[in-house]
């Protein structure tokens, strides 16, 4: 719209998600190097986008921002979930990233990697939105941008690589989980699994979810996943680094006829009180389904008689 002045969402969206799903096709690998080369682009337009706010809203961001009034409670903690909430679906698939890794990376390292490519990152740019939200009252990033940068070149260039950035970041988060997931349960190519994950995502109308009206619902709709997602990653962290000390025998894990075969009742009943729990406090639903979900799993598996040979190793 900036560089010919024509928008039509219909004709951007689909082009889009047609454009995605041709890069779901070349999996991690293919879409590594557009990853390396897009990152550091856009973290040079962030130090450039950074000190344009800086000498265009100072005066208002000293007023709104250092003066601002607010409180850490019930809003702050509520919106914190909201992003653990988006985020849980790579915490619970994490292991579909990882499988990516060379061999040899340890624990350690992992964690250096992902806190230096995501905190950074994130950290700075969040500071530029509050900056600019504070100075403005505009929340909404690409808006945000396009406000606070004067070159029209600059701005057309980054925002079309935070639109590739996007297409990436959507591929990891949303598209890889549920493409093994078709994988495993239908037998499906990798290719074949994400052209369906892409072609299935028009059936969610996304183009409702990011509308200004539609906000309160699309808050509701992940506090309500969250609810479920949250004790689930619970019961892992329960499982794996307290009653196993992160040893896990594989064989059995993926063994048909093994000790691990059928369903965990240990797992499913604490997952219904994680969930109860959840709903019982929905604004920080995720959160209020921690303790209640993960302590009842300990116990369970302790002293439930069913769940007595999933723990016998």
């Amino acid at each position: 719209e900036t560089l010919f002045d024509y928008s039509n969402l219909w004709a951007f969206f689909i082009g889009f998600q047609f454009l995605q799903i041709l890069l779901s096709v070349l999996g991690f690998h293919g879409i590594k190097w557009l990853e390396n080369i897009g990152s550091v682009f856009i973290i040079g337009s962030l130090i450039y986008m950074f000190f344009s706010v800086i000498g265009k809203y100072g005066d208002a961001i000293m007023t709104n921002l250092v003066n601002v009034e607010g409180t850490w409670g019930a809003p702050f903690w509520g919106a914190t979930m909201l992003f653990l909430g988006i985020y849980s679906t790579m915490m619970l698939n994490v292991s579909d990233y990882s499988r990516e890794l060379r061999h040899g990376v340890g624990p350690m390292r992992q964690v250096t990697i992902y806190a230096n490519s995501i905190l950074p990152a994130t950290l700075f740019m969040g500071m530029i939105g509050l900056m600019v939200s504070g100075a403005t009252g505009q929340v909404d990033p690409i808006k945000v941008f396009s406000s606070a940068v004067d070159n029209k070149l600059l701005l057309v260039t980054t925002l079309l690589f935070i639109a590739f950035a996007q297409v990436t970041t959507n591929i990891l988060n949303n598209v890889v989980p549920p493409a093994y997931a078709l994988m495993d349960v239908f037998k499906l190519k990798f290719k074949t699994s994400a052209v369906l994950v892409g072609l299935l995502a028009f059936a969610t109308f996304p183009w409702k979810l990011v509308q200004d009206e539609s906000a309160a619902g699309l808050n509701i709709f992940i506090q309500t996943y969250s609810a479920f997602l949250g004790p689930i990653f619970a019961i892992l962290v329960v499982d794996y680094y307290i009653l196993r000390r992160q040893q896990l025998d594989l064989g059995k894990l993926y063994d048909a006829a093994g000790p691990y075969r059928g369903i965990n009742p240990a797992a499913l009943i604490a997952t219904a009180i994680g969930v109860v729990a959840a709903f019982a406090f929905s604004n920080v639903s995720w959160y209020a389904s921690l303790i209640p979900a993960g302590l009842s799993y300990y116990l369970l598996m302790l002293w439930l008689p069913s769940a007595r040979r999933f723990r016998d190793d």
